[in-house]
């Protein structure tokens, strides 16, 4: 897996907040299959702790002759969802043939940091500099937290394609120039399902944890699937094709800690819940 790279100057202010392991410093130098000089590694600041709450996604920009470029968006305590010099890194913009970023406040990042508690309704404008006319490639590298169990969606406002990036790459074609207003990070499907729509809906959905069981319980929508999860996104539990409004989970083998419960409904509406179990 390829390491964001970034300067001295960028890295050392944010490397403690958005990095829970070591990350590679580097020059201006980048190929355009993304090799870089000079590297050195840093070790992070901090360790992980479960009272710091930590939602990332690692995007790449790529094609097939070798080009990448990676960002990352993460949702992390003390951030907030303005610009914050402490929490985002704007581009260097260092590889000549495209650049790769999200936006805040007409600023192009390449780390962006995000106000937590995380809400399922944000949006984040993600744009890109091509000097390639052609097919270019966004995908996921790699996520945590609560974005390893949600879905997201990449929003093509030009094609008017709503692609789930969880399901694979988006393709797309592009001129050479800069694009600034034609993608969008989504983690609801439907742009007019707004939160307070999406919370009535969910109303009355219960995940709750007693005794190490897990009692779920979903109407008018029935369960499709329940999975369970540890906070590093270990899979402990799945449970698809349920078809019923309540569930009981009682064979998972773990401590004390706290766990993620995400369900799906029969209206394919994905909701993601915290329990001490």
């Amino acid at each position: 897996m390829k390491k964001l790279c970034l300067s001295f100057v960028l890295l050392f202010p944010i490397q403690s907040v958005l990095f829970s392991h070591s990350v590679q410093a580097c020059g201006p130098i980048v190929t355009q299959s993304g090799n870089v000089k000079n590297n050195v590694s840093l070790s992070p600041v901090f360790s992980d702790r479960i009272e710091y709450e930590r939602h990332r996604v690692w995007l790449n920009l790529t094609n097939s002759q070798g080009l990448f470029k990676q960002i990352l968006i993460a949702y992390v305590t003390g951030a907030t969802n303005g610009y914050d010099h402490n929490y985002d890194a704007p581009t260097m913009d260092a590889n000549k043939y495209a650049d790769f970023f999200s936006i805040i406040e007409s600023n192009k990042l390449v780390i962006q940091g995000r106000a937590v508690p995380f809400d399922v309704s944000d949006t984040i404008p993600v744009g890109y500099r091509s000097e390639i006319t052609g097919k270019l490639t966004i995908s996921i590298d790699h996520t945590d937290g609560d974005l390893d169990v949600l879905n997201i969606y990449l929003e093509d406002k030009e094609t008017g394609t709503m692609h789930n990036l969880k399901s694979g790459s988006y393709t797309f074609s592009t001129l050479s120039g800069t694009f600034t207003d034609r993608f969008v990070i989504r983690y609801i499907a439907d742009k007019k399902l707004g939160i307070n729509e999406m919370e009535k809906q969910l109303q009355h959905l219960s995940v709750a944890s007693k005794n190490q069981v897990i009692s779920v319980k979903s109407f008018p929508a029935a369960l499709k699937k329940v999975s369970v999860f540890d906070i590093t996104g270990k899979l402990l539990y799945s449970s698809p094709h349920l078809g019923s409004s309540e569930l009981e989970i009682a064979n998972i083998l773990t401590g004390p800690q706290i766990l993620l419960v995400k369900t799906t409904l029969e209206n394919e509406n994905i909701v993601t819940r915290k329990v001490i179990f």
